[in-house]
C-alpha cells in the first residue's frame, strides 16, 4: 500500500505511519505550501501488505 502525500511537518501523521510498518521510500521536495512555514516537503510512503516470501512462485 502506497500513500504518495503525507506531509513532512505533519509528525504526528508521519510517526501513525510508521508505527503502522511504513517507510519512507521517496521525497517531494517543497511540495506543498504550508501556511506558516511556506513550502514543505512530502514523503511517499509504503508498506507491504504481504510478506514477499509467501508470494506465489512466477
Amino acid at each position: 500500500m502506497q500513500f504518495n502525500y503525507v506531509v513532512s511537518t505533519n509528525v504526528s501523521a508521519v510517526l501513525l505511519w510508521k508505527r503502522l510498518g511504513f517507510s519512507v521510500i521517496g521525497t517531494l521536495p517543497r511540495a506543498y505550501r504550508h501556511q506558516q512555514l511556506g513550502f514543505v516537503d512530502v514523503y511517499v510512503m509504503y508498506r507491504f501488505l504481504a510478506d514477499p516470501s509467501e508470494w506465489p512462485e512466477q
